[in-house]
């Protein structure tokens, strides 16, 4: 369906590229889009062979117990924790996500560690945030921002569970 998708929405700018730019224009746009490519490509090969790895060693018993849709709240909290810690950007963090999660990790603690990486990032806070904007922005903005993770995962599951 996503591959559908975006094979539409490529089409739909492709002709809208060819309409206003003509046949230069695509060649154009598709010369940026292979250069994207060749830029992109190694960090999400490297995603998925860190995954694949983590999948391996991480035995799917460990994650169930500790991150299983049946640890609870603490599972939520384990998600958010590791999802605050979490450094490396969306090439590195959604294919070790999807891997955890099809290893046995529950919606909740996947939703909890997800958002917790996307609202209180711990290291990208410490090393961009304070240094550009100060401590007392830092820290107001993860005290705002730290329930969320949680209430993400609490929230996650029935709404999940209604959507399959």
């Amino acid at each position: 369906m996503t591959l559908a998708i975006l094979a539409a929405l490529f089409a739909a700018t492709s002709l809208l590229v060819l309409l206003r730019k003509g046949p230069a224009g695509v060649r154009a746009g598709l010369g940026v889009s292979a250069g994207l490519l060749r830029q992109v490509a190694p960090l999400i090969a490297m995603g998925m062979l860190f995954a694949g790895m983590v999948r391996v060693v991480l035995p799917s018993e460990l994650i169930t117990r500790w991150m299983g849709a049946d640890s609870g709240f603490s599972g939520v909290l384990i998600g958010a924790a590791l999802g605050a810690v979490m450094p490396g950007g969306p090439a590195i963090v959604m294919p070790l996500t999807g891997s955890v999660f099809s290893s046995g990790a529950g919606v909740g603690a996947v939703a909890a560690f997800l958002t917790a990486w996307s609202v209180i990032p711990l290291t990208r806070t410490i090393m961009y945030e304070v240094p550009f904007m100060g401590g007392a922005f830092a820290a107001s903005r993860l005290a705002v921002n730290a329930p969320f993770p949680i209430i993400v995962g609490l929230l996650a599951p029935p709404v999940y569970a209604a959507l399959t």
